[in-house]
């Protein structure tokens, strides 16, 4: 294309902008999609210029060793505007050929007013190798640098991404090969510095990516004056890092257009946004993403509707004596106006005694969690009074939903106004559950926290900011703690004898790392909220814990094979996770953070716990409730002794953390004379109340037409949509394995879509309409051969 040529690219209406086009866009949410020029095929780097006269520019590196200049429209319509190809640059070439074979990665500054453009070469083709940093400015004589020399420590392992900011140079690069985990997780970037003076770049230190799978991109970002560091995890998500360090703090999902959303390297941050490449047939496109506006609103997924039934049944160690009172407990889960993110439909809520038993009184409760009435617990029980003892028998229901959910806390808005706090008391001690006048073993582990960090990161532990001591604390729990393996018979680590239960108090859960690694640092949720809640407490940050239950996976329920909860399944839940919230002040309020480590690879508790991936960190402080169907049944700020239970040793109970002494139960059992009465059961489940039946096929291939009824409350959900997948039969198994996206984004209502399914064939198939954000809700056709349909 010759210089000076202009051509208007409009934007394209993205998924995620049609969802934003109602209300202001979250953190993100794309705002704008383009499709860019024709040639621009295959794009492999962005970056953008605010510095230069010519700007604003957007710079987008193409594999076919191009870079296409783009200007973005001004004024107030730019997120839905234009942009204009102002100008096309070759890369460096000598007699002709191009001096950067497989370029990849862009970065863009200006050096004493000349425009600089850094760009990598990587060649892994056996006999012609090459990892090279090269820069340049546009009719200069470009110079290079070979990163595989030995002290960069990034050997031939594949380049894939560049950032800059200031005279620091990100290189990202594919650590998958690093055989010790604990060098994986702690690098997949390397921070240069190339000082004109200089002949080679410098090497300054590494850097942790994601941890999971290398990064694409990279991208710095000034916010209120602090810096920031955008990276990729693999093609499927966009994380935000510290920017001096590489801490992972939180992510979202890869902006997607319909019909595209295939593989394109390189970020850019500029005018505000983070600019966002998306693989396409025929030409590229790139996203506009919010990143800077509305920074307070967390994200709020579909609605998963659900009929909640809850169980207990208590029996005496003999039958016939007088056996005291009885109390059988239930949490109602918590609504959306207490929480967010899910709520309980009152006028279906039910609780009754399902023993016949004539001395059941039933009734509700209420408590405030440190006198915080805007978080009241409402609790069901059915009291059986004194007489002589027996089975009883009970049952609770009611319909809830949930939702997905998503945080995105910068740290450095997080503050220390409590005013909404007032009239609470987030910081008491309770000795059952943290023992906060146990100082000096509290002031020992922040002191373990802090000399952890200070290794970890080379840099000094904040313990003032309320967002980076959590983090700090859940941080170092993770790399040091094992979560229990009841097949191998270990728990976690208890002594009776001091009432240091698996689950309490959080001083004499803090004890066990007070020494070298000796197979003692086992640990479950239960033990991990309190010590987190605990330690925050004691530096005078409010912190709480949640009680909360979530529903097993297809594994435990799905007869049929065919991953939708029908109408005769039932799914079983967890009696019980618990995890923390820590009040980061006036725009994030209570956010979550969850300690709980992991069971150690190969069920080998000998070697010491390894250091955590930045991706799990980020998904465990802050980010959210983690699992989207989590039911949140308990806010916890003391001991709720309506939901203690009491200690009675058993020694296959205490492989499996249960046998009591602590309170970590959504429901319980409780009982006036427990001496009498054997521990408590609880079952919690959940059944499905929207289904999707007779959904039929007809031809021809390709123009099929799909057709379906509903059944069920979807009244309950006006917003609900379905998308429809194609689903290969496995011959031996029965087992459905997705092969096609048909469809998304439906109104349920219409019963109908039209498909091609043209390029399909061979198989078995079967057609599932899913409803969106609710994998398990929806119906599938029946199975067919796609060559038979007329």
């Amino acid at each position: 294309m010759k210089k000076g040529t202009w051509i208007v690219l409009t934007a394209l209406l993205c998924v995620t902008a049609a969802a934003a086009a109602s209300k202001p866009p979250i953190v993100g949410e794309s705002e704008a999609c383009y499709r860019l020029a024709a040639e621009n095929g295959e794009v492999r780097g962005l970056a953008y210029d605010e510095v230069s006269p010519k700007a604003p520019r957007l710079f987008v590196l193409d594999g076919a060793g191009k870079i296409f200049v783009y200007k973005p429209s001004d004024g107030p319509k730019a997120a839905a505007g234009e942009l204009t190809l102002l100008d096309v640059l070759p890369l460096p070439a000598r007699d002709g050929k191009p001096e950067i074979e497989s370029p990849r990665g862009l970065a863009f500054t200006l050096d004493n007013g000349s425009e600089v453009f850094y760009v990598l070469n990587w060649i892994g083709t056996a006999g012609a190798k090459k990892s090279q940093l090269w820069r340049f400015s546009p009719g200069g004589k470009p110079v290079s640098a070979d990163l595989s020399r030995y002290s960069y420590n990034i050997g031939e392992r594949e380049l894939l991404s560049l950032g800059y900011d200031n005279g620091k140079i990100l290189v990202g690069f594919d650590g998958s090969s690093f055989k010790d985990r604990n060098l994986r997780v702690q690098r997949g970037a390397v921070r240069l510095s190339w000082p004109r003076e200089s002949g080679q770049p410098v090497f300054v230190k590494h850097m942790p990516d994601a941890g999971t799978e290398p990064s694409s991109g990279f991208a710095y970002m000034a916010l209120d004056g602090l810096l920031y560091l955008w990276g990729t995890v693999g093609n499927e998500a966009i994380y935000c890092a510290e920017a001096e360090t590489g801490r992972g703090l939180f992510h979202f999902g890869r902006p997607r257009s319909s019909g595209a959303g295939l593989p394109a390297s390189g970020l850019a941050f500029g005018g505000d946004s983070l600019w966002v490449p998306e693989g396409a047939p025929g030409p590229d496109r790139v996203h506009r993403v919010n990143v800077t506006k509305n920074l307070d609103a967390p994200y709020e997924g579909p609605h998963i509707l659900r009929h909640l039934i809850m169980s207990i049944s208590t029996e005496p160690e003999k039958e016939g004596v007088a056996g005291g009172k009885v109390m059988h407990n239930y949490s109602r889960p918590y609504g959306y106006l207490q929480l967010g993110r899910q709520d309980v439909e009152a006028g279906t809520e039910t609780f009754s005694d399902t023993s016949g038993a004539a001395n059941a009184k039933a009734r509700m409760l209420t408590m405030d969690p440190a006198g915080d009435t805007s978080s009241r617990q409402y609790m069901a029980q059915i009291e059986y009074a004194e007489a002589p003892a027996r089975r009883y028998t009970s049952r609770y229901e009611i319909d809830i939903w949930m939702a997905p959910g998503r945080n995105f806390v910068y740290p450095h808005r997080v503050n220390k106004d409590v005013r909404a706090l007032k009239g609470t008391d987030y910081l008491a001690d309770d000795p059952d559950l943290y023992d906060l006048s146990d100082r000096k073993t509290y002031e020992e582990f922040l002191d373990r926290v802090r000399k952890h960090i200070q290794r970890k990161y080379g840099v000094p532990a904040d313990m003032d900011n309320a967002y980076w001591a959590a983090r700090n604390v859940v941080e170092y729990i993770q790399d040091t703690y094992y979560y229990p393996s009841p097949a191998k018979r270990i728990s976690a680590a208890v002594d009776y004898d001091r009432h240091h239960y698996d689950a309490n108090p959080g001083n004499l859960k803090i004890e066990l790392s007070n020494r070298p690694y000796d197979k003692t640092q086992i640990i479950a949720c239960s033990g991990t909220s309190v010590m987190v809640a605990g330690a925050m407490r004691f530096i005078g940050i409010p912190a709480r814990w949640l009680g909360t239950g979530t529903p097993q996976g297809p594994g435990a329920w799905d007869a049929n094979r065919n991953g939708l909860l029908d109408e005769n399944e039932t799914a079983p839940c967890s009696n019980g996770h618990r995890y923390d919230q820590i009040w980061l002040g006036s725009h994030y309020g209570w956010t979550c953070f969850d300690a709980t480590p992991t069971v150690p690879d190969d069920l080998d508790f000998d070697p010491v716990p390894p250091l955590q991936p930045q991706w799990r960190y980020m998904n465990r402080a802050a980010g959210g409730h983690l699992k989207d169907d989590r039911i949140v049944f308990n806010v916890g700020s003391t001991l709720i002794r309506e939901l203690y239970r009491d200690f009675e040793y058993d020694e296959e109970l205490a492989v499996i953390n249960n046998c009591g002494g602590d309170q970590r139960y959504n429901l319980q059992g409780r009982f006036e004379k427990p001496e009498l009465w054997k521990l408590a059961e609880q079952d919690i489940e959940v059944k499905n109340v929207c289904f999707i039946t007779d959904v039929c096929l007809t031809g021809p291939k390709d123009n099929a037409v799909l057709t379906w009824k509903l059944k069920g409350a979807w009244e309950k959900d006006p917003g609900a949509t379905v998308s429809v997948s194609l689903h290969a039969v496995d011959a031996k198994t029965g087992a459905l394995e997705r092969t096609a996206l048909l469809a998304e984004k439906l109104i349920p209502s219409s019963g109908r879509a039209v498909i091609d399914l043209s390029s399909f064939g061979g198989r078995e198939y079967r057609l599932l309409v899913r409803k969106d954000g609710d994998p398990a809700t929806g119906g599938a056709s029946a199975a067919i051969k796609i060559e038979a349909l007329r």
